[in-house]
């Protein structure tokens, strides 16, 4: 399954009625709570076009247009010319930012214009030669191509021999960012803003990892901190954040220091367990459309401070379960270890159907 199998059923929570945008092939569509279906064409050109077209249409005008990839907000960035079209699509306010969707050199390049911690790097396409990377920057290294997602696209350089190693290997050299590792703890957050402004946001340390530390994550530990919501804050409005946002931070404890390694402006798999971890982006979404909803108490601050609540995403850590054949993570799951149930989408046959075909294909190793 991907990030889009659970984001219509976190809108309808809100009250939201729901159209996707997508081909007859995509896991948008593996799930019972959508109202309507729009096929999206298979060429990328005519894609942009029609989505245009959707922002654009006076007679049927939609309150919310939501990317739910990187691949879309990268097509979509380079093709739209109106400042106001831009702003119905993409999830940003300030356009001069528009170098950070889906680029890792444009997050590294925005991080040191709002002096946000971050790694330093180096633009590898702007230094070539390997000598003068080793002089600049201290081992280890990640490299990191300027498109890559769920850890694709990323290798990790313990010594100068590594990195010159890998370099050879490295698919795409144009913008590709050479960053200081920092060793500390992997922090995943999930945020929603409105124009700049904070609305909602969850907060965990990473508990398992699907493969190795720069593959996507299966089991995490949600708690809130303040601290972070107030980095979370500065970053929205620095960069005009508007909507959705997949963050990730390495915390190094020796310094005290949250250092900011990746902003997705996106959905994430995460975001509709915001439920039982005192941000509900169901409950942000309300806040959002519904001038009634704006006014009432933030019900994300009745989730008490101290509280910290252990998630896994079923159809994830499953499948790392039964691919690394972790029998303490499966009984975990068998025995409704500290509530895991919970997080079996039961609640919709169609999605639940589907996942648990795709399990039973990995389990027999038969080609899905």
């Amino acid at each position: 399954m991907d990030i889009a199998a659970e984001i219509p059923y976190m809108f309808k929570r809100a009250g939201c009625e729901v159209h996707v945008f997508c081909r007859s092939n995509s896991t948008l569509l593996s799930n019972s709570y959508f109202d309507k279906w729009l096929e999206s064409p298979e060429d990328e050109k005519e894609f942009q076009k029609q989505l245009i077209d959707i922002a654009e249409n006076k007679d049927f005008q939609y309150d919310w247009i939501v990317p739910v990839d990187d691949e879309i907000n990268k097509t979509m960035n380079l093709c739209i010319e109106s400042e106001d079209i831009f702003k119905k699509i993409l999830p940003l306010t300030k356009p001069e930012n528009r170098e950070l969707l889906s680029s890792k050199m444009g997050l590294s390049k925005i991080c040191e214009r709002y002096s946000i911690a971050s790694p330093r790097y180096i633009n590898y396409s702007d230094l070539p030669e390997i000598e003068r990377v080793k002089q600049r920057l201290n081992f280890p290294v990640l490299l990191k191509e300027d498109f890559s997602f769920s850890g694709l696209g990323i290798q990790y350089c313990e010594t100068k021999e590594m990195f010159e190693t890998y370099m050879e290997k490295v698919r795409v050299k144009d913008n590709l960012v050479i960053q200081e590792f920092i060793k500390g703890d992997d922090i995943g957050v999930e945020a929603l803003f409105k124009d700049g402004e904070l609305v909602t946001y969850n907060y965990a340390e990473v508990l398992s990892y699907m493969y190795s530390k720069f593959s996507f994550t299966t089991k995490r530990t949600y708690s809130r901190n303040k601290e972070m919501e107030a980095l979370l804050i500065r970053m929205g409005r620095c960069l005009g954040l508007n909507g959705f946002a997949s963050v990730g931070y390495i915390y190094q404890p020796e310094q005290k220091v949250y250092y900011l390694i990746e902003v997705d402006v996106r959905v994430n798999s995460w975001m509709p367990y915001g439920r039982f971890t005192g941000g509900d982006f169901s409950e942000g979404i309300k806040r959002i459309l519904d001038p009634e909803a704006a006014k009432a108490p933030n019900p994300d601050a009745k989730f008490p401070a101290d509280k910290k609540v252990e998630v896994a995403i079923f159809d994830r850590d499953m499948r790392r379960c039964i691919k690394f054949k972790d029998f303490k993570g499966l009984a975990g799951w068998l025995f409704n270890y500290k509530g895991y149930w919970r997080f079996i989408p039961t609640y919709d046959k169609k999605l639940l159907k589907k996942i648990l075909k795709k399990m039973y294909y990995d389990l027999f190793k038969i080609k899905y």
